[in-house]
Parts: structure tokens; sequence; C-alpha cells
């Protein structure tokens, strides 16, 4: 089924070479009976060695570009182009609240009017935060219709969070209005091998493993208490290929986990995994708009793909920290 859809095709992907993009690229460069995949990125978060796998691969092409700015010429015909391209890190958007407003508005701009010239399939990947912050949430989790987004407009967070809803919005009223086929994808706190390992709030697991493979307490934002979920990359990526296969268009879905952790368990596993007990973890103010609980509905795409995550939290910790361990050079002389 999935050679139907991919056999002959051409895959442009904007942020390629960061962490959500270069899986995708991998995994799609896998499908020998894939014309072509053109990576555009700026390199800001992500990075070559990311697709150091594949690059040799005469089916890729990798070209240095800002999406937000006028695209470079591009020969090949497409058939799918995704947007990944995301300053997803706190301290990276708060840094650069234009960069990441742009990259949702003009960089959206652009590559839609790209999938209109090529009547290419257009992929959106927003984000979790469109959501906003709550205390207390559906028991089924966060729905794509029906949740009630709660932003807090004018704070540190608010540039992400508000570039990708105007991102989501944008993509649908010029998708619409141009006939493109459109899913928009909402992810949920994936993580795995690739990530950007900036020390710093927002990527937690990384934090978590690096403190723990350097023998240090970790450090906890808040009392713990904070409820979240975690989808291993795999599974991510395995779910956007079964979105593939069913050809969808005007849709909203989330991908992510539904299994619940406390940050304090988070902690507690990763000291156990690596055997850090002794160094234990230490407790910092919490983040004022950091919301109490994330969790999203899987309804939709259990329904429509009957994907269900399957790596287990602790497996996919392990694999995590194995790569950060090589990565990062830990224990080496």
């Amino acid at each position: 089924m999935l050679k139907r859809f991919c056999k002959d095709k051409g895959f442009l992907i904007a942020g390629g070479s960061g962490f959500l993009g270069s899986h995708f690229v991998k995994r799609l460069l896998q499908l020998k009976y894939v014309k072509k995949v053109v990576v555009l990125d700026n390199f800001c978060t992500g990075s070559l060695n990311n697709l150091a796998e594949v690059i040799g691969d005469p089916r890729l092409e990798v070209i240095e570009t800002d999406i937000s700015q006028t695209l470079p010429k591009l020969k090949e015909k497409f058939d799918f182009i995704y947007h990944l391209a995301a300053l997803a890190n706190p301290l990276d958007y708060e840094k650069n609240p234009i960069d990441t407003l742009t990259v949702n508005s003009d960089g959206v701009r652009n590559l839609i009017e790209l999938a209109r010239k090529n009547k290419a399939v257009f992929y959106y990947f927003s984000s979790s935060e469109v959501y906003g912050i709550y205390d207390c949430i559906p028991y089924r989790g966060l729905n794509e219709e029906e949740t009630v987004s709660r932003l807090i407009l004018g704070k540190p967070r608010s540039p992400y969070a508000v570039g990708k809803c105007f991102g989501e919005e944008l993509t649908r009223h010029l998708c619409d209005n141009y006939g493109i086929k459109y899913t928009i994808i909402r992810p949920f706190n994936v993580y795995g091998p690739n990530m950007d390992v900036k020390t710093n709030y927002g990527r937690v697991i990384p934090n978590f493993i690096t403190w723990a493979l350097k023998k240090e307490p970790l450090q906890i934002n808040g009392d713990g208490t904070q409820i979240r979920t975690f989808c291993y990359i795999d599974d991510f990526i395995e779910a956007l290929f079964l979105l593939l296969k069913i050809n969808l268009s005007s849709e909203v879905i989330n991908i992510g986990s539904t299994q619940q952790i406390r940050i304090l368990d988070l902690a507690r596993l990763v000291n156990e995994i690596l055997d850090n007990r002794s160094s234990g973890y230490r407790f910092v103010e919490r983040y004022q708009f950091e919301p109490l609980i994330r969790t999203p509905d899987l309804t939709k795409i259990i329904r429509l793909t009957n994907w269900e995550p399957a790596t287990e939290l602790k497996k996919g910790l392990k694999n995590t920290s194995d790569w950060l361990k090589t990565h990062l050079k830990i224990g080496e002389q």
C-alpha cells in the first residue's frame, strides 16, 4: 500500500536535518522506490551529522536556505511537501522571536506556494503548545477539535505557541483557497536520538540523561508533579507513514502517547536506568507558565490508522541514553 503512494515520488522536507526531520528523511530513503528527497534547512538547530547515514544517497539533496526568505529555484517535481522547520527550544525562540514567528508565517506561505505550483500534498507540523495552559484536562486528553486553546499572550512562550497557531490557520486558508490537500500534525513530547542537546528547559529527557551520565543531580522545575507523556521517535515516524498511506486531507492529527508520568518519577526512572541514584535530584523554581498536565487524545489517529505507540518508556530512555553517551563522548578519556 505504501509503495502505491511513494513510488517514483518526490519529497521536500523543510527542516530535514533536525530531530524529527532527519528520522523521517532516513526512513524515506529506506524505501528504494522513492525517487527524490530534497532537504531545505538553515541548520540553526539541525545538523548534517543527523543525516550522516544517508548523505551519500544520490536521491538525497540538501540545500542550505531559510524558508522564511525567497526559496531557491528547484528543478525537481515534488509530490509531498513537509514543513518541519522550527525553533522548538524555548531558549532559542525566546532569543529569536522574529525568526520563530516568520518560519510559521512567511515559511508556511512560501512552501504552500511551492505546493500549489507542484500540485503537491502539504504537511504542516504544529505543536501541542497550541492547546495552551491546562492544569486539568478532559479524561481522554487534549482533543484536536473539541479542546479550547488556552494561550497566555505576551509571555515568553508566546512566540512559539502563537506562531504555530497562526501557521495552522494560514495552512487551512491557503490550502483551501488553492485546493491543496493538507494535514496538520500536532506532536506531543517526541524524544530519541538526534534531539537538540542544549541543556535548558524544554528538553527534559536529554537534560535528565545528560546529568545522569555525568553523575550529577537532575534538576527538576518546581516540585516535579507536572504530568507529561513521551512518544519515542520510532513510533512517531511509524505514525507519519501510516498517515501517508491513507491520503488524508483537511485533517488535524495528534501524535503522542497516553502513558502519563510525573516529572519527579521520570527523574527517578532515569537515575535508576543510569545508576545515578546517589546523585538524586534538586528542585529549582518552576516556570510560571508551564502547564501542569499535557496528554493527547489519540482517538482520531487510532481510528484512522490503528496506530498506537509501541515503545515502552524505559526502553526508549535506554536507547536515547546510549545515543547521548556516544554523541557527547561522556566517559571517554
